[in-house]
């Protein structure tokens, strides 16, 4: 027996309102992460399992939050 698929070429086109709302999500979860950060220094939990593992949350949302700091302003342009 010979079993064929096919595969259709399926493009989701976004919305402006979605990229708006995944922005917006960025932006607050970037805003909580680094707010966590500045709390987690004072304290007596703070050590370099705490400090890597933010690290490691912050880096990606800086950069899509510059990314969409980008876009607004070619938006603009």
């Amino acid at each position: 027996m010979l079993t064929v698929t096919t595969l259709a070429n399926v493009q989701h086109i976004l919305a402006i309102e979605q990229i708006a709302i995944g922005g917006m999500l960025a932006t607050i979860s970037l805003i909580a992460s680094l707010s966590v950060a500045e709390i987690m220094v004072e304290s007596k939990w703070w050590n370099r399992w705490a400090s890597s593992t933010l690290e490691m949350h912050n880096i990606p949302l800086l950069l899509v939050f510059s990314a969409i700091v980008i876009f607004k302003v070619l938006m603009v342009l």
